[in-house]
């Protein structure tokens, strides 16, 4: 029997290319997109026989409960869905822009952990890995305030599980935190500055993020849980 993981935001970026990583490993994908506009999702869904694709909001409780009612018993779940916004000074906070931030960063990938254990635990367990930013651990990346919280309350709720007793030899956390990625988020990135800024000259791709998931998930047998995984060009920028 195939191995099945649900992918949030697996629809561009780095979802998408962790999405095709697992499919072209013998894995059966699910994978969700919040919106009715975007077509990539079905089109995927045509093109890879073992993909799976349903539209959902993370942030509605109800909707990720369905989602994980339709990917039925799971061996691995990566929480990749996430937004973000213009950066702004904290003074000229956009109110809702911010709510809807916190909503799908941090209480979405909380919802997809309380269903994917949920899940887990009915099973023979698992592996979840969130998606963090190096915003999370850092200042003056350009990043937004709120955004930069949301992600550091994301490498909180990874390790807050993994310390769990419930959990304990039967579903393992992890967090990957990725620097600067070639991704529709950073498209409108300075491009030379950030090059100046690392080792490694250059920006990452999200193939290079979904090796790394995939990593994670394919040595689940190891003794860690609970750990942050940089991907970040050779520095915390």
């Amino acid at each position: 029997m195939k191995k099945r993981i649900l992918i949030t935001g697996a629809t561009h970026g780095i979802g998408k290319s962790t999405a095709e990583k697992f499919l072209k490993e013998g894995w059966e994908v699910y994978g969700c997109g919040s919106s009715h506009r975007d077509r990539r999702g079905k089109e995927m869904e045509e093109t890879y026989r073992d993909f799976h694709f349903l539209y959902a909001d993370v942030s509605e409780y109800r909707e990720t409960e369905r989602m994980l009612e339709w990917c039925g018993p799971l061996d691995a779940a990566f929480n990749n869905a996430g937004i973000g916004c213009v950066p702004k000074a904290i003074h000229e906070m956009d109110l809702e822009a911010a709510r809807r931030i916190l909503e799908v960063n941090v209480l979405g990938t909380a919802l997809c952990m309380k269903y994917e254990c949920l899940r887990m635990l009915e099973n023979a367990g698992g592996v979840i890995v969130n998606n963090s930013s190096v915003a999370a651990f850092k200042s003056g990346t350009g990043a937004d305030s709120v955004y930069s919280a949301s992600k550091a309350g994301i490498l909180r709720l990874t390790a807050e599980a993994a310390v769990r007793k419930e959990y304990w030899g039967r579903i393992k956390f992890f967090s990957i935190v990725p620097g600067w990625i070639e991704t529709r988020m950073t498209a409108a990135d300075d491009k030379e500055e950030w090059k100046n800024r690392l080792p490694s000259g250059r920006a990452g791709t999200p193939k290079q993020a979904a090796e790394l998931v995939f990593a994670i998930i394919n040595f689940q047998e190891r003794f860690e849980s609970g750990q942050e995984f940089q991907i970040n060009g050779g520095g915390i920028l």
